[in-house]
């Protein structure tokens, strides 16, 4: 009791409040434990898989490097790494809400497991009449697994708090790495081997791969110009009225000079990209010193479910396609801000949408919902048989 009123004695000696001590006492405790749990998750990763350096790398197995990527996409990174998707998937002008489930579907579920092999075998079913008429290339094929690959990683490095680590990178590419193996992309073909020493080595040969396929292929033209407004116009209807002309502007930022050029985009004005690159500085900031770490993960989609095997859908753009119409769906706070300005909320469209969940043979155009049970079936027990959650794919074999 002594210290304490010698202590309250000498604040009053200073004129200061001490309420007003106490309160930067306690920002300053909290900055403090903000900055030593920040990197925590990295941390255990590292102490939990065992690759302390470039070296180890080599040696990341099929299922550690898809528990590292969901553990970037669900606790460390979620907002950034849906956008990065979203963005991967404006690209490349796939049908947003099944491709969306699908790519969600690659990296939550397990390599070796029956759900994993069923979403890469309803990709391949959908994907098969356009490889055997030559709509769809290998090339093509491998630039789409590129983009997944690569914005994430980007985004990170540009606007997230932190950048990944090399193990990180390693992760996504050795996950990319088999999930092309299930997809059947012939590596080889296009990148002239197909054999690396690690992820990070096969990141960076496809980014020069990339680079070069973007030259020859992604140039500007009516039909592109075109696909581009209607990608456009697709992500602005998910945000009220009132936000669009904003949220143009920012998109505008955010999709880089190459991609405005190939779809025609009008350049973002200096006062829109100074706004935009301030406001993701601020958030870096923020996030980086201010934020604890997230301790419940963002959940995209939902386990299959023990009876009927639908799985549930939370992250929808537009329409809430296989997303349950749950009281928090339809009476919570962004359901509420939803309504007050005109947009669709869980259970709207009725039976349509699917809201008890989706089968993988639902993915797909309307016109094939439902259909090529068999196809995919066969097609799942072939992709089954391409990747082991305990393979190693960058581990080459010892020369003797």
């Amino acid at each position: 009791m002594g210290s304490l009123s010698a202590g309250g004695t000498f604040i009053s000696q200073l004129g200061l409040s001490p309420w007003l001590v106490y309160s930067v006492a306690g920002f300053a405790f909290y900055l403090i434990l903000c900055s030593s749990l920040r990197f925590q998750r990295l941390n255990s990763m590292r102490r939990r898989f065992n690759y302390p350096d470039r070296e180890s790398l080599s040696r990341m197995t099929n299922e550690d490097a898809q528990k590292i990527v969901h553990a970037v996409s669900v606790y460390e990174f979620p907002l950034l790494y849906d956008l990065a998707l979203k963005y991967a998937i404006f690209k490349v002008g796939f049908c947003y809400d099944d491709t969306s489930v699908l790519l969600t579907s690659y990296v939550t579920f397990a390599p070796g497991s029956d759900t994993l092999a069923h979403s890469i075998a309803r990709t391949n079913f959908m994907h098969n009449p356009y490889l055997q008429s030559g709509k769809i290339k290998n090339e093509d094929m491998l630039y789409v697994l590129f983009d997944n690959m690569y914005e994430p990683v980007r985004f990170m490095k540009l606007y997230e708090w932190r950048e990944l680590s090399d193990m990180e990178v390693a992760a996504f590419a050795t996950v990319w790495r088999y999930l092309g193996d299930m997809l059947e992309i012939d590596f080889k073909a296009e990148l002239g081997k197909d054999e690396w020493k690690d992820g990070i080595e096969f990141f960076d040969d496809m980014v020069i791969w990339a680079k070069d396929f973007q030259m020859k292929h992604l140039e500007p033209s009516p039909s592109i110009t075109k696909l581009g407004e209607t990608l456009r116009d697709l992500l602005l209807s998910a945000y009220p009225e009132f936000m669009r002309g904003p949220m143009n502007k920012i998109l505008m930022v955010l999709v880089g000079e190459r991609l405005r050029n190939v779809f025609g985009f009008d350049e973002p004005g200096m006062l829109e990209a100074s706004f935009t690159y301030t406001f993701l500085l601020v958030r870096k900031f923020v996030l980086r010193y201010l934020t604890l770490p997230r301790i419940f993960p963002e959940q995209y989609i939902s386990q299959p479910d023990a009876v009927t095997g639908r799985i549930q859908h939370y992250k929808w753009l537009k329409d809430p396609w296989y997303t349950p119409a749950t009281f928090w769906s339809r009476w919570g706070p962004e359901a509420w801000f939803r309504r007050a300005f005109g947009l669709k909320i869980a259970g709207d469209g009725g039976e349509v949408m699917r809201p008890g969940g989706f089968l993988f043979e639902d993915i797909g155009p309307r016109n094939k919902m439902g259909k090529g049970m068999e196809e995919t079936a066969q097609l799942a027990r072939i992709a089954h048989t391409r990747v082991a959650a305990g393979g190693c794919p960058f581990a080459l074999p010892r020369k003797s």
